[in-house]
């Protein structure tokens, strides 16, 4: 399959045999892919051309390209279809507080003579997006927690959450101890980014949590150290659309409704998870969603295998099973998302549906 650009943020090419998709709530589709990426456009080892290659042979629908402090490859035209891909570029600023992601944003912005709230007041003026990203990387953590406007926060990192704290036991990997049992072996649940993106909630409301993989690739001596092989399988980011054909503005549309779940793909896929709020027959309301609440309100999961459940509620877990299909009634408003784990390693992390007393629904956008 080729990886040339065959068009800019157009639609997508017909594939030569369709992949059958699941029914989604609404006829949502859903489509995967991988966010935060860097490249030889910054401290990345792979070119567009690489890493598109390596999307299309993975079934991947979109990646969003993020590298440090540039937008030059937008200007170098590499946002488009790259074969079955769509490539979207971005960047990943260095503010004074920490590191920022700013998505569909066309202009470059000035890190040095702008503080952090402004950056991303910045951000939203070009009509873009914002994500606070690897919050809890030891060197460069996040530090200032009183700014607002961002559409989310990176729910999990997987090279600062998992690699960067099993740095010699990755390198041990490369020279030889087998690809998959290692990555399993460092596979945890993310507490501290989890715990974050629920206290944010709290705070702010809204708040759309992605998977970042971060992925660079380091090569030496002919060996390539955290491949993006493995780092877009390690975790992957999955939008629901109301359409068809895939479009930039479809994907940061579905990012900025919190239109999203979270997997780690290196055993099972997760395409067909849902997670919606039903009255009777009638879907009311998926992930990213704010309803209100009544009393004959009930939460629908369903799996493409079965795994253990959890369901939590503004932060807290209220209810567990393992299973392939759940359904419970919803006995009071709150921030319901879920987690699911298979053979006691996390795999998918739902983005939450927002319950909230009827007389406080007050329908604006994000910004």
């Amino acid at each position: 399959m080729g990886c040339a650009v065959v068009s800019k943020t157009g639609h997508r090419p017909s594939p030569p045999a369709a992949t059958p998709q699941p029914i989604l709530p609404h006829e949502y589709r859903d489509y995967v892919g991988v966010m935060h990426i860097h490249t030889v456009y910054s401290d990345g080892a792979g070119t567009f051309e690489e890493i598109a290659r390596i999307a299309n042979s993975q079934r991947l629908d979109y990646l969003v390209v993020t590298d440090h402090n540039t937008l030059k490859p937008l200007r170098d035209g590499k946002q488009g279809w790259h074969g079955m891909t769509l490539v979207l570029v971005g960047t990943e600023i260095s503010t004074r507080d920490g590191h920022y992601l700013a998505l569909n944003v066309t202009e470059e912005i000035d890190r040095n003579k702008l503080d952090t709230q402004r950056i991303i007041d910045e951000v939203n003026r070009q009509g873009g997006l914002g994500f606070i990203a690897h919050p809890y990387f030891k060197k460069r953590r996040w530090t200032d927690w009183s700014v607002h406007g961002m559409v989310g926060i990176e729910a999990y990192n997987a090279a600062h959450d998992t690699l960067d704290e099993n740095r010699l036991r990755l390198v041990m990997w490369t020279f030889g101890v087998p690809v998959e049992p290692f990555y399993a072996s460092i596979l945890d649940r993310p507490y501290d980014p989890l715990s974050k993106w629920d206290e944010m909630i709290a705070r702010h409301g809204r708040l759309t949590g992605i998977g970042a993989s971060d992925a660079h690739e380091v090569r030496v001596l002919g060996l390539k150290i955290a491949p993006y092989e493995i780092m877009f399988r390690l975790i992957r980011t999955h939008v629901l659309i109301p359409s068809e054909t895939l479009t930039d503005r479809g994907v940061y549309e579905a990012l900025r409704q919190g239109h999203v779940y979270l997997s780690i793909e290196l055993f099972a896929e997760a395409k067909g998870f849902s997670f919606s709020a039903q009255q009777g027959d009638r879907v009311v309301g998926i992930m990213g969603d704010e309803i209100p609440w009544q009393p004959d309100l009930y939460l629908a999961v369903s799996l493409p295998a079965p795994a253990q459940l959890t369901l939590l509620r503004d932060g807290h877990p209220v209810a567990s099973m393992t299973g392939q299909r759940w359904t419970l009634p919803v006995a009071q408003p709150g921030t319901y998302r879920v987690e699911a784990m298979r053979h006691t390693k996390p795999w998918i992390f739902s983005n939450p549906i927002y319950v909230r007393p009827a007389a406080t629904i007050v329908d604006s956008p994000k910004p």
